[in-house]
């Protein structure tokens, strides 16, 4: 069992709850700088940013998805955007009625809504997860395991992951087509009609895939020659989540859900959300290289590599690595296709390699 939380002697805490708590008050401060900036500018109430600081996964999404979104237009001439209030398109002078831009109108993707839908998937995840402990073990687990250290039996940790998948890629297209109006072809979930494009995740994956692991290799390195006491253990506890539920053999029960769940659902949603939501939101804010840096950084970060310094460092590195490759295909063939093709040969190599 874990120690409890001691605020008068604060240095007999385990490291990785020190660590754990330092990193949260990071994060928190963060989101609640983010929102206490907007909250200026848009002229509301400063609790919100205190809210946000002890309430992220409620405050935050609560914020900003209360927020009536940006609303443009897109010229079906030039396919430049254009302000709400405008009936002339500033690019190409035609004018339309009033009616033809009203019917065109459409969100403008905001950088908060990659972080929103990130926040409420782990709210969902850690909900999933405590429920998958319940069924596996019963209500008499409450008094007797520490549930934030239980390890899951493979067949409910992947079917957790297959629960966070599809909210993923709810959320993601409630985001799209609810919120903004957009069509999930705005944001090339479409075939691009050439292809030569799909010889490039051929090409892609596998380079991805080697940088992936000996990325792996030098942390396995760096833990065995550096003297790191528990940061070694946690670097090793962050490596063995996702190997836990992997199968010794092709026969195995659980096959026909890990490869729905690593080669189909997780392309899909992590591809709409970094490439099709925060791509495009980055760049429309900031301009395409830093979209592509800031893009590839986001994917980066909260894809899991949150509990410990060795990993946060090299771990992330290989993921950062293929969030540019990605973006930058995104940008060649300008489809997602190509990036869900990429992303799950990836997946599939690593699965087949670890």
């Amino acid at each position: 069992m874990r120690s409890k939380l001691s605020l008068v002697e604060p240095w007999n805490l385990p490291m990785q709850e020190v660590y754990a708590l330092f990193l949260n008050a990071v994060i928190n401060g963060a989101l609640a700088l983010w929102v206490y900036t907007d909250s200026r500018l848009q002229e509301r109430s400063g609790f919100w940013a205190l809210g946000t600081f002890f309430l992220p996964y409620a405050c935050f999404p609560l914020y900003f998805w209360n927020q009536m979104p940006e609303l443009i237009w897109t010229c079906p001439k030039c396919q430049r955007d254009n302000r709400a209030w405008s009936r002339k398109c500033g690019h190409c002078d035609q004018f339309y009625t009033v009616e033809e831009t009203v019917a065109r109108l459409h969100g403008y993707l905001n950088p908060s809504d990659p972080v929103v839908i990130f926040l409420v998937t782990f709210l969902f995840q850690e909900v999933a997860r405590y429920v998958a402990i319940l069924a596996a073990e019963g209500f008499d687990v409450l008094t007797s395991t520490n549930l934030a250290a239980y390890t899951l039996p493979a067949s409910h940790f992947w079917i957790v992951k297959l629960v966070i998948g599809n909210v993923l890629i709810w959320l993601s297209l409630l985001c799209i087509t609810g919120r903004y109006r957009r069509t999930v072809k705005s944001i090339g979930l479409e075939y691009s009609g050439n292809l030569a494009d799909f010889g490039l995740p051929l090409l892609l994956a596998p380079a991805l895939a080697f940088v992936s692991v000996g990325f792996q290799q030098g942390i396995d390195w760096f833990s065995g020659h550096m003297s790191l006491g528990e940061l070694e253990a946690l670097a090793q506890w962050e490596q063995q989540q996702w190997s836990i539920g992997m199968p010794e053999n092709f026969g195995d029960s659980t096959v026909i859900l890990i490869s729905f769940v690593m080669l189909i659902l997780m392309p899909v949603g992590e591809e709409i959300l970094f490439r099709g939501i925060a791509y495009i939101s980055l760049a429309g804010r900031f301009g395409q290289t830093k979209g592509i840096l800031l893009s590839a950084l986001l994917f980066a970060v909260l894809h899991g590599y949150i509990r410990a310094f060795v990993p946060l460092v090299f771990g992330g590195i290989p993921i950062f690595i293929m969030g540019l490759a990605l973006a930058w295909l995104y940008i060649r063939t300008k489809s997602l296709i190509p990036c869900i093709i990429t992303h799950s040969l990836v997946n599939l190599i690593l699965i087949l390699i670890y």
